[in-house]
């Protein structure tokens, strides 16, 4: 009796113990990765791409995760996130990363039933680029505040306001071809932005124009922001991939005077392949696609995300990506409920549901 006892005890504790959530973290082949297993796991695992980091993503498991894929993880889910082997615009280091990592978490943990991909920002894309190529790994994916142009279109355009700037306050900035080694998008950068706009309205009316969902607030971080990335882009693709001879601003309330002082550049033919491959979208879903955006996102706009439903249409994929939008300033300001709720209506996608296109509320 008394040994029938015990060893129930001990079932039990061991059954407790097995309960509790745990994180796994290192280094794979470069690259820091997290791993988030719940207690009582239901087979599902989210590959979770993050956006453009400046610095290197290191991991402190001792940190509550994300408040979205906390609660996931809370409902079973089991999340594994690749911190990259390279910052910046990391598509090509993210795929090779994040596809290690899953294998990875495969090999320890057993196959899972069902696989999903979600991002954010340049995550986005990335979670686009999982769904697109392989269709027999992830089940479907959420795109939050997604960039999901083509990366030659998102970021020419960052080239092409960048440009705007420096014609209205020429060599403030520095030189766009190419940009100078030592450019931070820090605060005093952004504070030199600032201070240029506020001297001349005009300038600061027609920039506006060129960033749909920007404002008077973070118009200048934008624009000291897009400057960074054109240089790391420049370094990352071994030359100026960047072409704006045939660009005419229109709608600024200042074209004529724009497009005479803009300064024009011819792109280096060897770099301009390189954002083209890393990554074009095709729009060819064969598994469904949810993405979640501000109707105000200053960095990533929304015509970005209705380019790709422009997309899905042209290759006869519409019926497998539904965009939804919150009414709300900010780039992924959406809040814990918001990407919640966005998840769920995924998951029942996948289960026969189609969840409805616009407003959440």
């Amino acid at each position: 009796m008394r040994l029938a006892l015990f060893f129930a005890v001990l079932l039990l504790a061991v059954a407790g113990h097995a309960a509790e959530p745990r994180t796994e973290s290192g280094t794979l082949d470069g690259a820091a990765y997290r791993i988030d297993l719940p207690g009582h796991w239901n087979r599902g695992l989210v590959v979770y791409f993050h956006g453009y980091s400046v610095g290197d993503v290191r991991f402190d498991t001792g940190r509550p995760l994300y408040e979205p894929l906390r609660a996931l993880v809370e409902r079973g889910w089991a999340v594994a996130q690749s911190g990259y082997s390279r910052s910046g615009w990391a598509v090509e280091q993210a795929v090779a990363d994040s596809e290690r990592l899953r294998k990875l978490f495969a090999q320890r943990h057993g196959a899972p039933r069902r696989t999903l991909a979600m991002g954010m920002s340049m995550g986005g894309l990335l979670t686009v680029h999982a769904v697109e190529t392989q269709p027999k790994v992830y089940a479907g994916g959420l795109s939050l505040c997604g960039a999901l142009g083509a990366a030659d279109d998102l970021t020419q355009h960052a080239f092409n306001v960048r440009a705007a700037f420096d014609a209205y306050f020429p060599d403030l900035l520095g030189p766009l071809v190419p940009v100078p080694a030592d450019y931070m998008p820090d605060a005093r950068m952004t504070e030199r932005v600032a201070g240029a706009l506020r001297s001349n309205p005009t300038a600061a009316t027609a920039l506006g124009s060129l960033q749909p969902g920007s404002n008077a607030d973070n118009l200048p971080g934008v624009i000291a922001f897009l400057g960074y990335i054109v240089k790391e882009l420049q370094q990352r693709s071994g030359g100026n991939p960047f072409d704006n001879r045939n660009f005419a601003y229109a709608g600024t309330g200042d074209d004529d005077n724009l497009n005479r002082r803009v300064q024009r550049h011819a792109a280096d033919a060897a770099a301009m392949p390189y954002l083209a491959r890393w990554y074009t979208p095709s729009g060819r879903l064969e598994r469904p696609v949810l993405a979640l955006h501000t109707l105000a996102d200053p960095l990533v706009p929304m015509v970005w995300p209705n380019d790709y439903a422009q997309r899905t249409r042209a290759a006869g994929r519409s019926d497998r990506f539904v965009q939804q939008w919150v009414e709300r300033e900010g780039h992924c300001t959406m809040d814990a409920a918001e990407v919640t709720g966005a998840f769920d209506d995924l998951v029942g996608w996948l289960d026969g549901k189609r969840p409805a296109s616009g407003l959440r509320r």
